[in-house]
């Protein structure tokens, strides 16, 4: 019996121009009949002749592992003629990945050079203007990029240039509804200006264009939860927090780093809900966490461990204000004095 995998397909290519694009449908069509015999997820109705552009909604479905990598080879055949775009395929088994391909152009086409210039200049500490300099010359060469943008948006935010920022997030956006990554860029920046509210629309839109299996995915919830956090509404922070702290990360996922902060702050959603046994597992957790990104003191993470314990109804509170103490905290202090 040959076996079927959960497969998962989702993103665009734009072509540019209606001579590239109609050169490109006909091929497309031409390899679908002569060469892949119609064993592929692409079908002509993915194209959109008024964009210029392959468009794949999200397509999850049970495929053979030879029509899944049909699908990823025509992908990667026609991103050869795109200027711009990303498209990411998956197969998966047990919610185990066996195979992720990001496909993106990577012609010698100018857009295509200096955005790819651009991008990884982008990630590069020091290389701010240089990256600058190569998005603009493929938005310049290319003004529907929204990948470029996005890239040109973040190095922005690093350069503290906001409103720069927020021009090129909000125009990646536009441009492309479905850039997960120009959604959560913007919501930082709302975050940084107080607008939670706003913050909130944007990251969760964010989890809906993007999928469980990316790293952005996970970084728009965990910013919902603590937007939520600070507005009060605790039940909805609850819901994302919970999920982010169940999720199982890698080492080199970027949200292996945020484990500690999200149970300790998931333990205080937990608090403000009257659930304080399951409050006190949660900052637990976060305080058996050696490694992590916490902005919370060691002082105020044993206070509420401490605050959790007495409410409860668990022993060991006293130890961990004494400890808070010890530390510096007037509030252990306080507390160790009422009681």
């Amino acid at each position: 019996m040959i076996p079927y995998y959960k497969t998962i397909f989702q993103g665009k290519l734009d072509f540019g121009t209606e001579n590239t694009y109609d050169k490109v449908v006909k091929m497309t069509v031409h390899r679908l009949e002569t060469y892949y015999k119609n064993d592929t997820i692409i079908h002509e109705e993915h194209f959109d002749g008024e964009q210029f552009s392959l468009i794949i909604p999200r397509t999850v479905g049970q495929l053979t592992d030879k029509i899944y990598r049909n699908s990823v080879d025509l992908i990667q055949y026609l991103a050869q003629f795109a200027l711009s775009g990303q498209v990411g395929c998956w197969m998966v088994e047990n919610n185990v990945i066996l195979d992720y391909t990001s496909v993106e152009p990577k012609s010698d086409k100018m857009v295509v050079r200096n955005f790819r210039k651009g991008k990884k200049l982008s990630l590069l500490e020091g290389k701010e203007e240089d990256a600058i300099k190569n998005l603009s010359k493929a938005i310049k060469k290319y003004n529907k990029h929204s990948q470029a943008y996005e890239r040109r948006g973040h190095v922005n935010m690093i350069l503290k240039s906001y409103e720069d920022a927020m021009y090129d997030y909000s125009k990646a956006i536009r441009l492309d509804s479905n850039n997960a990554d120009a959604l959560v860029g913007r919501a930082r920046l709302f975050i940084k200006q107080n607008e939670l509210e706003k913050a909130i629309a944007d990251l969760d839109q964010a989890t809906k264009k993007s999928i469980a299996l990316q790293s952005t995915y996970w970084i728009a919830r965990r910013l919902k939860g603590e937007c939520h956090f600070k507005l009060k509404q605790y039940k909805q922070a609850e819901f994302d927090l919970r999920l982010f702290t169940r999720r199982k990360f890698e080492e080199g996922d970027i949200n292996f780093m945020w484990r500690k902060h999200c149970f300790f702050q998931y333990g205080l959603v937990l608090m403000e809900l009257g659930e304080y046994e399951k409050a006190l597992d949660a900052i637990d957790k976060s305080l058996n966490i050696e490694k992590g990104h916490s902005p919370i003191p060691m002082a105020d993470q044993l206070v509420n461990r401490g605050l959790a314990r007495q409410k409860s109804g668990s022993k060991g509170f006293l130890s961990d204000w004494k400890e808070a103490a010890d530390l510096g905290s007037k509030v252990a202090e306080e507390l160790l004095q009422d009681n």
